[in-house]
């Protein structure tokens, strides 16, 4: 189960992230044989993130520009990649079964059938009643590993149920509800093979009532109610949306103390400091309104750029160490993100190769919390290209890679990475104008340069190629 532990990195989205300019730095580790036992989905900032068996670390840090893999036959058709791993089963011209999943969820359902399919099969069986005694017939189980629904049934006609889960070191959650009755979740622990027999009787339900307004008492219509025995918990005990009125009603609780967290987006999320014990009434939720950057990514034509990459920066980062905010573009270029301050942004957008120079500005304030904006990609990054050699003549680390840092407050926030072959040549792409600095790392660990151009300049002309003059020689792993 170690690969499951890369699962808290976090992923989402749908679809697959094309960009029409050629990859100036495309990844060279896709191969057949990393198409076994590969399962991927695509993350909230646009690279497709894949899990092969064990563990796999990250190819590069998560703020840092992905490497892409193009399609042979039409080399501007091109998927960014932020894992090791950039199998070919995972891009829209694969003739093939895709490993490509279509959300987070069943990314990690598919990760934990594949980690557990040679694990022994335990059955966990029993028979669901209410207070009464009467066996309560259609109820609905769901089992649970952290967190993710990996299983779904039902109740017979008597009450009865049957579960057959991979058994093993772990806890998996189960959760039974009927309408009508409270919802119980229960810890299940299934060290071995075997049945395991599992009553359960459901209490009538109990609600909680309240309502949800802004911090004036305007209601918010359409916020997310959530409560959970626990604040740690990942299983919810029930959920509501709040209505036009702001009002929201949670259904099936027991008469026990819940946790409640309120979240819509635009809106700060909110939970109860203090528990809740059902039945309740009157709970009120004060949401605080955040900043919203919304808009699109266009061409110089003005056509949206489905899947593009939007980076924003706070004014105050500029030149600094704080970390700029990434997200991804959905399929006609529209974006929005929320939990603004109110202040400065400047905002960058990409696209393959072609990237919004000089940054676009604006404005987040307490009179305008919905800002909008379009962002044109109409500068078509530049290349430096390189040779790197260890001193000695040792081979380089197959994870070596020679990463770019701009040192521009208008070069784009993020880390420009590229990989090196065999021979010790890189090339790393979509670069602003500008002078960035030159370093070569295995994983976290920065090779020292002995000889060799330690900074490149990046000139103003769209689409220029720089050409490093001398070789960059470093300081082998063995010598440290």
């Amino acid at each position: 189960m170690v690969a499951w532990a890369l699962l808290a990195l976090g992923a989402g989205g749908v679809g697959c992230r094309r960009s029409r300019g050629r990859s100036a730095a495309p990844n060279t580790s896709a191969s057949p044989g990393d198409t076994r036992d590969v399962r991927c989905v695509e993350r909230p900032e646009g690279c497709i993130w894949c899990e092969g068996r064990g563990a796999t670390p990250p190819l590069i840090e998560p703020d840092a520009i992905p490497p892409s893999l193009c399609d042979p036959k039409n080399p501007g058709d091109c998927v960014d990649f932020c894992s090791r791993l950039a199998p070919d089963c995972a891009v829209p011209w694969h003739g093939g079964p895709s490993c490509l999943l279509p959300n987070e969820q069943e990314f990690r359902r598919e990760i934990f059938r594949r980690d557990t399919a040679d694990r022994p099969e335990a059955t966990v069986q029993g028979r669901i009643a209410d207070e009464g005694g009467r066996r309560i017939d259609g109820a609905k189980l769901r089992v649970f590993f952290q967190g993710t629904g990996i299983l779904d049934e039902s109740s017979g006609k008597d009450g009865s149920y049957r579960l057959r889960l991979p058994a093993g070191p772990w806890t998996y959650s189960l959760r039974v509800s009927h309408p009508g009755n409270a919802i119980e979740i229960a810890d299940l622990r299934i060290d071995r093979g075997g049945t395991t027999v599992r009553n359960f009787r459901l209490s009538p339900e109990s609600s909680i009532r309240g309502r949800v307004t802004s911090v004036a008492g305007d209601p918010i219509a359409g916020a997310a109610v959530h409560a959970v025995r626990s604040p740690d918990d990942l299983v919810d005990a029930g959920d509501a949306t709040s209505g036009e009125d702001g009002s929201f009603v949670i259904g099936g609780l027991d008469a026990k103390r819940y946790f409640l967290r309120a979240s819509k987006f635009g809106w700060l999320p909110e939970m109860l400091k203090w528990g809740v014990n059902a039945p309740a009434t009157r709970i009120a939720f004060k949401l605080v309104r955040t900043g919203v950057i919304e808009g699109r990514v266009v061409d110089a034509e003005g056509e949206g750029q489905g899947n593009a990459t939007v980076v924003a920066l706070p004014s105050a980062g500029l030149g600094n160490a704080e970390s700029p905010i990434i997200w991804a573009a959905d399929s006609e270029g529209k974006f929005a993100q929320d939990r603004f301050e109110p202040g400065t942004y400047y905002l960058w957008g990409r696209r393959g190769e072609m990237l919004v120079f000089p940054p676009e500005k604006i404005e987040v304030s307490g009179d305008n919390l919905d800002a909008q904006i379009e962002l044109r990609l109409s500068h078509r990054g530049a290349r430096v290209r390189g040779r790197i050699v260890t001193r000695g003549g040792a081979p380089l680390d197959p994870a070596t890679r020679a990463v770019l840092f701009g040192l521009s407050p208008l070069a784009l926030p993020r880390k420009a990475v590229g990989d090196i072959d065999r021979e010790g040549a890189f090339t790393v792409g979509a670069l602003l104008p500008g002078r960035y600095e030159i370093s070569v790392r295995v994983g976290p660990r920065v090779l020292p340069i002995v000889s060799g151009p330690r900074e490149v300049e990046i000139p103003i002309e769209p689409g220029a190629t720089v050409d490093l003059p001398d070789t960059i020689v470093v300081r082998p792993q063995a010598e440290e």
